[in-house]
C-alpha cells in the first residue's frame, strides 16, 4: 500500500528541514526524503554568519534542525526522488525504493558544486579545499590563496580573497579574463593578486591540509604554488529533473518562485539554493523554508475547508492574541 502524508519535503539542506519544521509544528503529517543529510552545509567547518550562532559547524547545525524536526513527529527517510506526478490523490512521489502521496510537496534540493575532479579533490575538502568563497574567505586573512573557475564566480572569488588574504593567485584556462569589465579592471588593480592566464590545475598535495597546487599552461608548463587554501569557482549543478515538467524553471535552471515559496504548480512549493532566490545563504534557505512550508501547510487546510495560518506562534494575553 502507498504510504500518504498531508505533505512531503524533498531535501534535507537549512531549506527543506527549516520547512519540515513549521510543517511538523502544526501537527500535520510530513515526511522529508533527502539523499544527506544536510546538503552543502557538510561543506562548512565553521559557521559564523547564522545569527546567533558562533559555536558551531555546518553539520552539526544540520544535526540540530534534524532533531527539532524529529521532536514535531516529522518523519525522515534517506532515498532519492526519481519523479513526482500529478494523481487524483494529489501527487505522487516515486523514489527509488517507494513510492508516496501527498496533497502538497515542497522543494529543496539545494545544489551540488561543480569539482575539478582532482584525485585528493575529496580528502582536503575543508582542509584547505573550499567551494564557497564567500563562505569561508574569512578564515584566510594574510594568508596565501588560489582560486580556479570560470567568468563572474571567478571574479567575485577574486575580489573576495583579495580583501583578506596576503596573496592570491587567479587561475584560469584563457588568456584573458571574462565577465564584468568593471570587475575585471578591480581585479587587475589589485597589487596582491596574481592572473596566471592559459593555465589549469593538475594536483593539490599535503599532509593534514592543503600546502601545494601544481598548475600546468596549455603549452604543457608545469609550475608548484605554495597555498594555505584552494577555492574551487567552477559554477555549481542543480537537478530538478524528477519535477521539470511541474514547474517553471528559469534560465540557469533554478525553480522561479513568488512571495511565500509558490511555483507554477498550486501544490508544489519551493525553498532554498535550487529557486531564483539572489542570496544563496543558509540564513536565506532558513526562512524562506519556513515560508515555503507554512504556505504548504495552509495549501492543505484549504483543502479540507480551513482558513490556513498567518504565524506559527501566537500567545493570548487577556483578550488579545499576538502572533509571532
Amino acid at each position: 500500500m502507498v504510504q500518504q502524508y498531508e505533505i512531503i519535503v524533498v531535501g534535507a539542506g537549512p531549506a527543506g528541514l527549516s520547512a519540515g519544521i513549521f510543517i511538523a509544528r502544526q501537527k500535520a503529517s510530513c515526511l522529508l526524503i533527502s539523499k544527506d543529510l544536510g546538503g552543502q552545509m557538510n561543506l562548512i567547518p565553521k559557521l559564523e554568519n547564522f545569527p546567533g550562532t558562533l559555536m558551531s559547524s555546518g553539520p552539526l547545525f544540520a544535526r540540530s534542525l534534524e532533531n527539532q524536526f524529529l521532536t514535531f513527529n516529522g518523519e525522515m527517510t534517506y532515498d532519492t526522488v526519481e519523479r513526482i506526478d500529478e494523481v487524483e490523490e494529489g501527487m505522487k512521489v516515486k523514489t527509488i525504493r517507494s513510492e508516496y502521496i501527498a496533497k502538497a510537496v515542497v522543494l529543496a534540493p539545494g545544489k551540488v558544486p561543480n569539482n575539478l575532479g582532482l584525485e585528493n579533490e575529496n580528502t582536503f575538502a575543508n582542509k584547505g579545499v573550499h567551494y564557497c568563497t564567500k563562505c569561508d574567505a574569512p578564515f584566510y586573512q594574510g594568508r596565501t590563496t588560489a582560486t580556479v573557475g570560470v567568468g563572474g564566480y571567478l571574479l567575485e572569488s577574486g575580489i573576495l580573497l583579495s580583501r583578506m588574504a596576503s596573496k592570491v593567485y587567479l587561475i584560469f584556462r584563457g588568456g584573458k579574463l571574462g565577465g564584468d569589465r568593471d570587475m575585471i579592471a578591480s581585479i587587475e588593480k589589485k597589487e596582491n593578486v596574481e592572473l596566471i592566464p592559459n593555465n589549469s590545475i593538475k594536483e593539490i598535495t599535503g599532509t593534514n591540509t592543503l600546502q601545494q597546487i601544481t598548475v600546468v599552461s596549455n603549452s604543457g608548463e608545469e609550475k608548484k604554488l605554495d597555498v594555505d587554501g584552494l577555492f574551487i569557482e567552477m559554477g555549481s549543478k542543480i537537478n530538478l529533473d524528477f519535477v521539470k515538467h511541474l514547474v517553471k524553471l528559469n534560465s540557469k535552471g533554478e525553480i522561479e518562485i513568488t512571495s511565500g515559496g509558490k511555483t507554477t504548480h498550486p501544490a508544489i512549493f519551493a525553498a532554498g539554493d535550487a529557486t531564483d532566490i539572489p542570496y544563496k545563504q543558509i540564513v536565506a534557505a532558513c526562512g524562506d523554508g519556513a515560508a515555503a512550508g507554512l504556505s504548504a501547510f495552509n495549501y492543505v487546510e484549504k483543502l479540507k475547508g480551513k482558513p490556513g495560518i498567518r504565524a506559527d506562534w501566537k500567545k493570548t494575553i487577556g483578550d488579545t492574541v499576538f502572533h509571532y
